[in-house]
């Protein structure tokens, strides 16, 4: 993954609800959400073989974007992973570092991340505003977003994304993506009013595209 778009990633992946509790990871505790307990302390306290590593990869994409539902127990592993990788940022290149489902996860889950943060910069929305009202929406957003085009815009499309990993709907997932990236750096690139933020975030969604486009599931 090139490191723009992953070097502004919020690191607020595996953030526990204010009511969840810590506890202590055991040794041959059966599968919880498809994250095997034994893999996982293996892969933290002496690595896998490429095969093994691969599988927990996958069972890491599976996992992630299920993290809002997920038992404390099935958080506590993942919370292992990102703190053996180094944080919830060197997870994301970990599992980009695997070709399939996993680097397709993290790059879509980087692109979810972004669009939070672009929500907020009146900026953005304006020229996202802008080009919907000259131009209409893509095929792939028709249908995606209501009518009007506000500050809820992006966390829409955000949520769309992250509620299609959910649903293990990769493939869907990742033509939104691919359609939001493209969209979004358009209606920077055409903005009346261009400044340094709306050029770094054309710059962003334009790596991030090209970064979905080469991940295939």
């Amino acid at each position: 993954m090139h490191r723009t778009p992953l070097g502004k990633f919020r690191e607020k992946l595996l953030h526990r609800p204010s009511d969840a509790s810590p506890g202590a990871e055991r040794k041959g505790e059966p599968i919880s959400f498809g994250m095997e307990g034994p893999l996982v302390l293996r892969f933290v306290e002496e690595g896998l073989d490429p095969a093994d590593e691969a599988r927990l990869a996958e069972e890491v994409a599976k996992t992630l974007p299920l993290r809002w539902s997920l038992p404390t127990r099935a958080l506590e592993r993942l919370d292992l992973l990102s703190e053996r990788l180094g944080g919830e940022r060197k997870l994301l290149e970990w599992l980009d570092g695997h070709p399939g489902l996993p680097r397709v996860t993290a790059r879509l889950l980087v692109l979810a991340d972004s669009l939070d943060r672009y929500t907020d910069d009146p900026a953005v929305v304006t020229a996202v505003r802008d080009f919907r009202l000259a131009h209409g929406l893509p095929d792939e957003l028709r249908g995606v977003l209501p009518p009007a085009t506000d500050a809820e815009t992006l966390t829409d499309i955000s949520s769309r994304l992250e509620r299609q990993l959910f649903d293990h709907d990769a493939e869907e997932a990742r033509s939104l993506g691919l359609a939001t990236s493209r969209w979004l750096r358009d209606a920077v690139s055409a903005a009346d009013a261009p400044s340094p933020g709306l050029a770094e975030t054309g710059e962003v969604m334009a790596r991030l595209h090209e970064d979905i486009a080469e991940a295939s599931l």
